[in-house]
């Protein structure tokens, strides 16, 4: 019993797929060669007939079988297969063995359940706990695993973690506390370990999938999650299967022990995290509800999510494009029509962790939502449309998604940073407003993408909850989105007095704008929105003119310096009239 052995994972791979290929060959000549042979009789050329061929068919067939066993073995033993050769020891000499070995394990399981099921003693627990730590040390081996599972049958794997959990409140719907999983893993442990292993390796039976999922309660299976070391395909099956049902199934009469257990196995598995919110649209939602992160009973638990998604969506963090699609989806579904996070019964969040990691890893894609908002707003204008997934994301959605991460002022100010940052990173001064044809459409395409970011801070921000003034504040420093990158993009300023009056100048304006807001906001003026709207617009514009003045650069001819104000006015007018509108009545 065991066997010492050394394995090049890449070549064991490359031969396992290489024999594979040779029983198709062998597979698809087989009919024609048989009845060629059956045909000519004593005449056929080869003296042993189709038994050469069945032959090497088995070789190959065994042979592969032999060689994938001990791959599944290795993967379970060693965490990474890297390059070149492994050595491990291996439980069993054959995969044959390590069935017939698992087999025999479960047989003392069964029968210690059969009698704890008549006596229901602390005595008859023992008795299951000693045959199922009869299997511990052969655990990485996935066909003993499966065999073991094979044998108990799901009703019985089941009914042994049912019946240690019935008598500890509400854990078989709820879960298990951290120290009632310290507890339990003594006897349920290795059971866990058995079906993760078996799973992982691709040998479980149909009868422990789909149906197996949807029969057993969402705590036997956040105990299997917590009790062993899922793979990415389980840990998301037991989330869909705990995050799909219906929100009065987690209602906060308890601590939502399942919930804790999924969040540190993703914190464990974070690419796992991604994986789920990339391939299900609808999770995002589902973990993110406000009765969910804030009510689970749990202490500190929102922030606990809030770490597993700065792993899961950082910059760099696992596939680039599986981590964009989780994005999208989380911004479909935080910002859904009727999503809890704007508005509704649940409040505002004014301190989330939530929100202020998602505002600090969204400037990636902020481009990707200004060219939305560009699209709508520059229909002629492809060049600054959104590439695919975020071509699905709806500018009210992406507005709704920015309104609730801004209810938290944090989160809002590393939003307008990030914003401000994109702005500059268009470069826009390089290209003159009125050059040549390839310069101005630069400067088009440049232009309408900063527009498209001021609508989305102002669209999202009529959401947010603040002060007249911190509100008038925030407006008149996204007005000045659009027009703020020639205070350092268009023309270079070396003299630190010049460029002290430059800043000066652009802050001069923003003050402006704000006295404007505010006097609007209080109702100190008889102005409308539509007006103050326009007169920021009109504002915008002499700004421009007056800056390329003072600089030395070539003033705007009257109808250049319409085309400028209304360029402003179509990309911007609409969104800051409709947010002075919601705030001030």
């Amino acid at each position: 019993m065991g066997e010492f052995v050394g394995i090049d994972p890449r070549g064991a791979e490359q031969l396992i797929q290489q024999m594979s290929t040779s029983k198709n060959v062998l597979a698809s000549t087989r009919h024609g060669l048989e009845t060629a042979i059956a045909e000519a009789g004593e005449a056929w050329t080869g003296q042993q007939g189709v038994s050469p061929m069945h032959r090497s068919w088995a070789f190959f067939d065994e042979t592969q079988r032999d060689l994938k066993w001990r791959m599944d073995t290795l993967k379970q033993m060693v965490p990474t297969s890297g390059n070149g050769l492994m050595s491990v020891i291996l439980t069993f000499s054959s995969e044959n063995e390590a069935a017939r070995q698992g087999k025999a394990d479960a047989a003392p399981i069964t029968e210690a359940l059969r009698k704890h099921e008549i006596e229901n003693s602390v005595e008859s627990w023992r008795k299951v706990t000693a045959a199922t730590a009869a299997m511990k040390g052969k655990l990485n081996d996935p066909a003993y695993a499966a065999a073991v599972l094979s044998a108990l049958g799901p009703e019985k794997f089941r009914a042994l973690f049912m019946h240690w959990m019935k008598n500890r409140g509400p854990a078989m719907d709820k879960g298990l506390s951290p120290n009632a999983i310290k507890e339990g893993r003594e006897t349920l442990g290795p059971l866990a370990e058995a079906y993760a292993n078996a799973e992982r390796a691709g040998r479980l039976g149909e009868e422990w999938q789909g149906q197996f999922m949807k029969a057993t309660q969402p705590g036997v299976l956040t105990a299997i999650v917590a009790m062993s070391k899922p793979s990415t395909k389980l840990l998301n099956q037991v989330a869909l299967r705990v995050l799909g049902r219906p929100l009065t199934a987690d209602l906060p009469t308890s601590e939502n022990w399942n919930l804790n257990v999924l969040v540190e196995a993703y914190d464990a598995n974070p690419q796992a995290l991604q994986t789920l919110l990339a391939q299900n649209k609808d999770a995002a939602g589902w973990l993110l509800h406000p009765q969910r992160v804030r009510m689970s009973g749990i202490s500190g638990f929102e922030g606990k999510v809030a770490g597993v998604l700065d792993k899961a969506l950082m910059p760099g963090a696992g596939v680039d494009s599986v981590r964009e699609q989780a994005w999208v989806n989380i911004i479909r579904g935080m910002g859904a029509k009727d999503s809890p996070w704007i508005g509704g019964g649940w409040g505002t969040f004014h301190d989330s962790p939530i929100s202020e990691t998602l505002a600090k890893n969204m400037g990636p894609y902020l481009d990707q939502l200004a060219r939305g908002q560009s699209k709508r707003d520059s229909p002629d204008l492809p060049a600054t449309f959104p590439t695919s997934p975020w071509d699905s994301v709806h500018t009210d959605e992406a507005s709704r998604f920015m309104g609730g991460l801004m209810q938290d002022k944090d989160a809002a100010q590393t939003l307008m940073k990030a914003s401000q940052d994109y702005t500059q990173s268009l470069d826009i001064g390089r290209f003159r407003p009125f050059g040549d044809e390839a310069v101005q459409a630069e400067y088009t395409k440049r232009a309408a993408l900063a527009g498209g970011a001021a609508n989305l801070m102002l669209s999202g921000s009529t959401y947010a909850e603040w002060s007249d003034d911190e509100y008038a504040d925030w407006l008149a420093t996204v007005a000045l989105l659009p027009i703020s990158w020639l205070s350092n993009k268009y023309w270079p300023i070396q003299d630190a007095t010049v460029a002290t009056a430059r800043d000066a100048g652009l802050d001069e304006a923003k003050d402006g704008f704000k006295g404007m807001i505010t006097d609007y906001l209080d109702k100190k003026t008889p102005a409308t929105a539509r007006s103050v709207a326009d007169s920021i617009v009109q504002q915008q514009a002499d700004w421009v003119n007056d800056s390329l003045a003072e600089h030395g650069q070539k003033p705007l001819t009257d109808a250049q310096r319409n085309e400028i104000r209304m360029s402003f006015r179509g990309r911007l007018f609409d969104a800051l009239e409709k947010a002075l509108e919601q705030r001030g009545g």
